[in-house]
């Protein structure tokens, strides 16, 4: 092999490596969750992905986009970012049919007692077309997501259905609980962050977008850390 173009090639990969760590390393450095913190690793088990990391990023110190409308099962949002750039996100809810979904919802187990057969105990499944349901346990859903619209000035961020059809009794605005949604320093990514269900069954959720589509989100079932500080990487238990 011609000695120059080895050398060549070896210094464009070095000039690639090094344009990578630069444009990347802003947003390693702020999704770096402290090693201290007692819930990292149940955090991480979350990601769907393990380079999901990278978008577990305090909130606080990211651009939030306001101008939301909210109704009792709608929230949208109509809001300009500080580099000029209109968002527009429409979030709505239906009530849950039934009939036009599988359930598996739960088990029950029986015993044999003096010769009759009892309840011992109920396994809750959560099972709704053939995927685990967030935000009930055991019991029918009242609500799904019926849309899910973000446009980027004049583009439609792509969002498949599976991105949310397993998201039931989702809060768009209730008792303090409203949707939050914001942007990365670099305009490059939008977090939009929601709850769901209630109680027991409560969790929360982080969708994460490019500027053309879907990427991923966190679901975070923590039993004492329901709130968007987990997401973000820090919260303790109360």
């Amino acid at each position: 092999m011609n000695i120059n173009f080895l050398h060549e090639r070896i210094f464009t990969l070095i000039k690639r490596n090094i344009l990578f760590l630069l444009v990347c390393a802003p947003l390693y450095s702020i999704a770096q969750v402290s090693p201290d913190w007692p819930h990292k690793k149940e955090l991480y088990d979350l990601l769907n992905e393990p380079a999901d990391s990278i978008f577990i990023q305090d909130r606080g110190a990211l651009e939030e986009l306001f101008g939301n409308n909210c109704k009792n099962n709608e929230v949208r949002f109509y809001s300009t970012s500080k580099a000029s750039e209109l968002f527009q996100i429409s979030i709505k809810t239906k009530k849950f049919v039934p009939s036009l979904h599988t359930m598996h919802l739960a088990d029950t187990v029986y015993e044999m007692n003096h010769g009759k057969k009892k309840v011992e105990s109920i396994i809750h499944r959560n099972i709704i077309d053939s995927m685990y349901a967030y935000g009930i346990q055991g019991e029918v859903p009242k609500e799904e997501i019926s849309t899910f619209i973000i446009l980027r000035g004049n583009s439609k961020i792509q969002i498949p259905k599976s991105a949310y059809s397993d998201l039931y009794n989702i809060l768009v605005c209730e008792n303090n609980r409203w949707t939050e949604v914001y942007l990365t320093k670099d305009d490059q990514y939008l977090y939009v962050y929601m709850h769901g269900g209630d109680g027991k069954n409560a969790y929360a959720v982080k969708f994460v977008f490019d500027r053309e589509k879907y990427l991923t989100r966190i679901v975070n079932t923590h039993p004492c850390l329901k709130d968007f500080d987990f997401l973000d990487g820090f919260g303790e238990c109360k």
